[in-house]
């Protein structure tokens, strides 16, 4: 037999304060709206994607059509946290601009205990790295421990505009 589909019907499934489960054994459980919005919404509770205890691929995003993402919120004390275990974490904009910004607070790269490499800039394509800010009483340091502090321009002028040296400016 053939089923004709109400384009201008609505489907409400309501499970007053117990639990609605959704549940497919090996098959597919999808949802889908071709034009409108989908929306989950948990008033003061979690929304969970993935957390039990299997390995699994969580896409989110990843289809053809443009995307615009938008994870967390800007409201008062809201937080993110975007982590991962031993497998990277990796950001990339692949013909845009990536600009990590953190307001008024302090913003921390390799800031834990734990011994890395921290590179900046080091691919093999040109480029230019500026650090520090020349804004009013704006302040850089550089440090290294008993490793040293290596400054070299390859091919290139190295300038140093003025040093000071136990308190006394030269240069």
């Amino acid at each position: 037999s053939t089923k004709a589909t109400n384009t201008t019907s609505a489907t409400i499934i309501n499970s007053g304060s117990g639990v609605l489960t959704l549940a497919s054994g090996s098959g597919n459980v999808s949802l889908t709206t071709v034009n409108g919005t989908m929306v989950l919404t948990s008033g003061t509770g979690t929304i969970s994607l993935s957390t039990d205890a299997t390995a699994t691929t969580v896409n989110l995003a990843t289809g053809a059509g443009v995307k615009a993402v938008t994870l967390g919120s800007t409201n008062t004390t809201s937080a993110t946290t975007v982590q991962s275990g031993s497998g990277a974490l990796n950001v990339t904009a692949t013909g845009g601009a990536l600009t990590v910004n953190s307001g008024v607070g302090a913003l921390g790269i390799s800031t834990d205990a734990s011994a890395t490499v921290v590179s900046i800039a080091t691919g093999a394509a040109v480029k230019t790295l500026t650090v520090g800010s020349t804004n009013s009483t704006s302040a850089t340091t550089l440090q290294s421990g008993s490793g040293a502090l290596n400054v070299t321009a390859t091919g290139g002028a190295l300038t140093v505009n003025q040093v000071q040296v136990n308190g006394s400016a030269t240069g």
